[in-house]
């Protein structure tokens, strides 16, 4: 029995790498139609110049941004081929398939967009702000686009916090009683990841990451404990019924 459900696991997770790979490309392709706009984009927001150190630097920094706005954009898709192949290994219904699936992408658009509305130019104004008369920052464009889009992808990622808990709640991996019991942990793990993943040293950037990943912890804890709640009362016919 552990053998087909080993060999079904495998077997979807085939169909959708295959399937995602596709809807990526697909993006990706139409993405570099447009790399120029969107890294006219990034700079905008930022407001500073870059600088290209090689001929071939615009070509591959316009390579890499279509790829990760490929994924970017076919975020929804890729989400949604995951869940009509693993929804039965979650134990989801499919109203339950479709709520996890606007949540997660909603939240990580929202951390996206987070981290390049406010994060990024905080960030980089800071950063740029040991120029001076004699120090001159050349930033790379190839340098620059990594920096940007790892930093938005990063941001997106932390915001599905919630989405984490609640599938390992699903899959019996972990509790809320747990989590509760280890929140001082959490918080210190948070505090060092938001170190970790902001761009500057300084506490108010990454109390910018910090804060929001902090709240998106209890939220999770709150949402599993009323999903935990729910599973208990449904029981509660069946035990009655023995």
């Amino acid at each position: 029995m552990e053998r087909e459900k080993i060999f079904y696991f495998l077997t979807g997770l085939k169909r959708f790498t295959y399937k995602a790979l596709i809807f990526v490309a697909i993006s990706s392709i139409i993405s570099f139609i447009y790399s120029k706009e969107l890294i006219q984009l990034l700079l905008r927001v930022v407001g500073i110049k870059v600088y290209y150190l090689s001929l071939p630097e615009p070509l591959f920094s316009s390579v890499e941004i279509a790829i990760y706005a490929g994924i970017f954009f076919a975020l929804p898709v890729i989400i949604y081929l995951a869940l009509h192949e693993f929804s039965n290994v979650l134990g989801l219904k499919p109203v339950q398939g479709y709520i996890f699936a606007f949540f997660s992408i909603l939240l990580f658009y929202v951390g996206s967009i987070f981290c390049y509305l406010i994060v990024l130019p905080s960030g980089i104004k800071f950063l740029v702000s040991y120029e001076s008369s004699t120090i001159k920052a050349m930033i790379s464009l190839e340098r620059f686009v990594i920096f940007c889009t790892a930093m938005m992808f990063a941001f997106g990622i932390t915001f599905e916090v919630p989405v984490i808990l609640l599938i390992l709640g699903r899959m019996g991996i972990l509790k809320s009683k747990t989590l509760t019991k280890t929140r001082r942990f959490a918080i210190l793990f948070i505090a060092i990841a938001s170190a970790v993943i902001t761009p500057t040293p300084d506490v108010y950037n990454m109390m910018l990451l910090a804060v929001p990943m902090y709240l998106l912890y209890e939220i999770g804890i709150l949402l599993m404990k009323i999903g935990e709640r729910r599973d208990k009362n449904a029981r509660r016919p069946d035990i009655m019924a023995g």
